[in-house]
């Protein structure tokens, strides 16, 4: 009886053996037979993993990660299916566009797989692309960034004189915090909503936050900065403010009607100058033109005058 009930023991252990096998070559399988990205903890806790699993040479792929906060990552291609098999290729890590120092390395195909894996101690300075080379080419590139704030705008933001306008930011991942900033060429000047809550109002909503102007004025106008900090680096977006005065929408018209004063006026100048010189020129009753003498023509030289007659023939 002891020996039945530890051969069924046995046969127990041998089927989950067995599943286990079953279920890695399915998993190994759809790994090499599909384009693939995953990440995961390796076995330091601080250390990411970032795997990419690419099928030929066709085409170069480019995964974008997000990151918050140093950390140590590792990079992980993985190439297969190269159509000439050579039994090793050389592989080499750039950074945004240089070789990086000491990468270059002999990678030998096992199991059609060609790995080249490397880990990176990430900083704010090492933010960047990170390609990973095989032989000449550049296969795989991982982009290495903060969070990008969405919704950015093209135009300004216009509002009146007197006026409350409402700024925005926000971004999918919630930062530890957000600040606003008046920009003013290089130099930002700080918003403390809390010394000057009659002019502003910040709101904060985890990934969103709203900077809120009150009673506007001319001097309000110009660049406003939302910084989202993470730990790692803050991330910025730039939204442009006009404030006009009310007068403003009509200076076109304005414009527009001084132009045509000025029109009509030269088109009155220009009949007026027109009559005068109809007027100094007229006609007999035959229809001949008569030219009639000014006071200037009837002075003579030493200052008398002269009578002129006419004669007309019937």
């Amino acid at each position: 009886m002891p020996q039945s009930g530890q051969t069924q023991r046995s046969h127990k252990r041998s089927f989950n053996v067995n599943a286990m096998h079953l279920l890695l070559v399915l998993l190994y399988w759809e790994g090499v037979n599909t384009e693939t990205t995953f990440s995961q903890m390796t076995n330091d806790s601080d250390t990411t993993l970032r795997t990419i699993v690419h099928k030929g040479q066709s085409h170069a792929t480019v995964e974008v990660l997000e990151i918050l906060k140093p950390q140590r990552i590792e990079l992980l291609c993985n190439l297969t299916d190269i159509p000439s098999k050579p039994s090793n290729i050389t592989g080499f890590w750039r950074k945004d566009g240089g070789e990086i120092e000491n990468s270059q390395q002999t990678i030998y195909r096992h199991n059609e797989h060609y790995i080249l894996k490397r880990i990176f101690n990430i900083q704010e300075s090492d933010l960047g692309n990170y390609s990973c080379i095989f032989g000449k080419e550049e296969q795989f590139t991982f982009v290495l960034k903060v969070p990008a704030i969405k919704d950015k705008r093209d135009r300004p933001i216009v509002s009146y004189v007197g006026d409350s306008v409402v700024l925005e930011c926000g971004l999918k991942r919630e930062p530890n915090t957000w600040v606003w900033y008046k920009t003013n060429g290089t130099d930002k000047e700080l918003i403390n909503a809390t010394a000057d809550p009659t002019h502003y109002k910040i709101h904060l909503d985890k990934n969103i936050t709203k900077l809120t102007l009150l009673n506007l004025t001319l001097e309000d106008s110009g660049k406003y900065t939302c910084s989202a900090v993470f730990d790692i680096k803050p991330t910025e977006s730039h939204l442009d403010l006009k404030v006009l005065s009310f007068t403003e929408p009509l200076k076109p018209f304005m414009i527009i009607a001084v132009e045509v004063v000025i029109l009509v006026t030269l088109i009155l100048l220009y009949e007026r100058q027109s009559q005068k010189r109809k007027g100094s020129t007229g006609t007999t009753e035959n229809g001949l033109y008569e030219h009639t003498p000014t006071q200037e023509e009837n002075i003579t030289e030493d200052g008398g005058t002269t009578t002129r007659q006419r004669k007309v023939e019937h």
